[in-house]
């Protein structure tokens, strides 16, 4: 058995918290921003988004990871028969690698320098070993879980990554539903019923791809970073973790809650641009949540004011037309951003600016 010893020493860099994205995770970003990966692949993604933040470091774990998969390459894996070859490669990954359930192991850092994993850590490291075997994966998230998905298998093939006896979980449901049990409290479980457990946990959650799995990876980036109250750290990873996963199930409360938090602490302290972008990406994500447009439009009069008071035209230019694409304004609210318009307006005539005002009369006209 082939695996490399020499992680500690390139990996020991990796325990202290970023101060903001690295290179690399930047890089990804930008690689993701258009929904896909091009540059990266999913397990090279997998890593940065897991802590890895130089190539050296990086280079050590994907030679981890591909004498990883030559050791289970010389198992005897019959391609003919799947759920059989999955089923040992299961096995083996919970011989070797995810041997401590921690429900803060979450990353692939954690299972190779300490073995640890969590459902996240876990569905990712088994989907992306079957995927290098040549079998489809995906996963199913929900509220409060992750697990893997075989598409296109003989039959519908469901497996429970945080437990040594999650293969094909549907084949004792019975069993596995009294595993999941012990995540509800006890009243939740007699409310629902134990028989329907495994049917209401799925009927709050979706499919989703590898790609979007990988976001979670940066959800729980962020969810840490939010929890040492490094919310402008914690808002980025969302961003980051936005760009792979639109519809994070298990990432709706900590998102609203963030926003709301980040949010006050950026206008408590009159950085007002910053809390109305913020502002209007929660509304743009959850427009249900009415305190996120009256936020929103808080910051933006603020805002609006702050540049008056500078003179930032441009930036007054983009505010205005970001809060008229968001059309939440009501009536008395265009009255005032007509009224401030109107102030720029005179403001350039008096100044001799011609082409300054014909900008600010265009753009008065959209909030008349």
């Amino acid at each position: 058995m082939k695996i490399v010893t020499l992680l500690i020493v390139l990996l020991s860099s990796l325990n202290a918290a970023p101060q903001s994205l690295s290179p690399l995770e930047r890089q990804l970003k930008k690689d993701i921003s258009d929904g896909r990966l091009d540059s990266y692949n999913h397990i090279e993604a997998a890593f940065i988004l897991s802590g890895v933040r130089n190539h050296d470091s990086l280079q050590t774990c994907l030679h981890w990871y591909d004498d990883l998969i030559q050791t289970i390459k010389t198992f005897d894996i019959d391609h003919f028969e799947r759920v059989n070859s999955a089923a040992k490669v299961f096995s083996y990954l919970h011989t070797t690698w995810l041997i401590d359930y921690r429900e803060r192991a979450t990353t692939l850092l954690d299972v190779v320098r300490k073995k640890q994993y969590n459902c996240v850590a876990g569905t990712i490291l088994y989907n992306l070993v079957c995927e290098s075997l040549g079998w489809h994966t995906e996963a199913f998230e929900t509220p409060s879980h992750t697990y893997t998905i075989f598409p296109n298998f003989s039959r519908n093939l469901v497996v429970e990554n945080t437990t040594t006896y999650g293969f094909d979980i549907l084949e004792n449901l019975n069993q596995y539903s009294r595993y999941l049990a012990q995540f509800y409290p006890s009243e939740k479980v007699y409310q629902i019923g134990l028989d329907r457990l495994y049917e209401y946990e799925n009927s709050k959650g979706r499919v989703i791809t590898n790609t979007e799995l990988l976001g979670l990876l940066a959800y729980n980036r962020a969810y840490f970073a939010e929890g040492q109250k490094n919310y402008d750290q914690a808002y980025e990873f969302v961003i980051l973790a936005q760009y792979f996963n639109k519809d994070s199930r298990s990432n709706i409360n900590f998102e609203i809650n963030l926003y709301n938090v980040w949010g006050k602490q950026l206008f408590d302290s009159r950085r007002f641009h910053q809390a109305f972008e913020l502002y209007a990406d929660a509304y743009y994500r959850y427009w249900q949540e009415e305190v996120f447009a009256h936020n929103c439009k808080a910051a933006f009069f603020n805002a609006a004011s702050q540049d008056w008071q500078q003179k930032r035209w441009i930036s007054t230019i983009r505010l205005f037309q970001e809060i008229y694409d968001l059309d939440i304004l009501q009536s008395k609210d265009h009255y005032r951003a007509t009224q401030m318009l109107n102030s720029w307006v005179h403001f350039f005539d008096r100044n001799s600016k011609p082409k300054e005002k014909k900008e600010a009369m265009e753009l008065l006209q959209n909030f008349q």
